[in-house]
């Protein structure tokens, strides 16, 4: 299989109907395109020939497709892919490039995650040793798939929406009728993410123990690191951080930035 670089005709390009993402923001799309008027697409889409239509399959970019036609242009730069790609290849490819870019929502991630796990026929530590997916994110995006179809539709990370993290800990109880009513609690601002934690800590019965500081030194393999705090730290903060930090470091790492660039990104945000 090779690949190779070419100026496709915007008309040209057609998006996959089987793209996990289904959601795109029109004021994100507004403010790529603005970008793309001003320094041009900086990286190709890649693509895949449709030879039956005379066209092209968007396999990864079509948020960078939508922008461009509206910015006007007439071509854009494109990675064509010749050879065939399996199901899994085209849903690992995407997935990769989605969750690096937070382009998915909570709810499409999670979908898409379990597809790919269905498609190749394997387990949660598969995912993580070849696609560099945490563990903690995997079991997390599971957690949401077993919610009531009115809970999963509130999740999301905007206003008037579950966050993730408190989804989690809503699907740990056993009642969908409980789930509901917390969801409900935490849409209309009665209850707080932290607060979410505690309640269901309370109905379920587990401990979770805090550490009495708020600084937490950790060490690999010679290199230390120290998450720190304003308030105790629990399981789901140090998890939701740390994996956090990894998207942005891999995604810097694909970009080719110095190292440096992390603190800087992570210092801002």
């Amino acid at each position: 299989m090779s690949e190779k670089y070419f100026e496709i005709a915007v008309e040209k390009l057609m998006p996959d109907p089987s793209q996990p993402r289904k959601t795109f923001i029109e004021d994100e799309i507004s403010r790529l395109a603005d970008s793309i008027r001003a320094r041009g697409i900086l990286q190709p889409l890649r693509v895949l020939r449709d030879d039956p239509r005379h066209s092209y399959l968007i396999l990864t970019g079509e948020s960078r497709w939508r922008a461009a036609r509206q910015a006007g242009l007439t071509y854009v730069p494109c990675i064509v892919i010749d050879g065939e790609l399996s199901k899994v290849e085209k849903l690992a490819d995407r997935l990769t490039e989605n969750v690096v870019r937070h382009d998915l929502t909570p709810m499409e991630e999670a979908a898409a995650m379990a597809e790919l796990k269905a498609l190749k026929g394997c387990n949660s530590k598969t995912l993580v040793e070849e696609y560099g997916f945490s563990a903690a994110s995997i079991t997390r995006m599971e957690s949401l798939l077993r919610l009531p179809p009115e809970v999963q539709a509130m999740v999301g990370t905007g206003p008037g929406q579950v966050p993730p993290s408190a989804a989690y800990e809503i699907s740990r109880l056993d009642d969908q009728q409980a789930q509901l009513e917390l969801a409900h609690a935490v849409v209309g601002k009665r209850i707080s993410r932290d607060a979410v934690a505690e309640h269901v800590r309370n109905r379920v019965g587990r401990k979770n123990v805090k550490p009495k500081a708020a600084k937490l030194p950790l060490r690999h393999e010679g290199i230390s690191v120290t998450v720190s705090a304003d308030q105790p730290l629990t399981w789901d903060d140090l998890l939701s951080t740390l994996d956090h930090i990894r998207k942005q470091a891999k995604k810097l790492c694909d970009e080719g930035k110095d190292i440096t660039a992390l603190a800087r990104l992570l210092r801002a945000s």
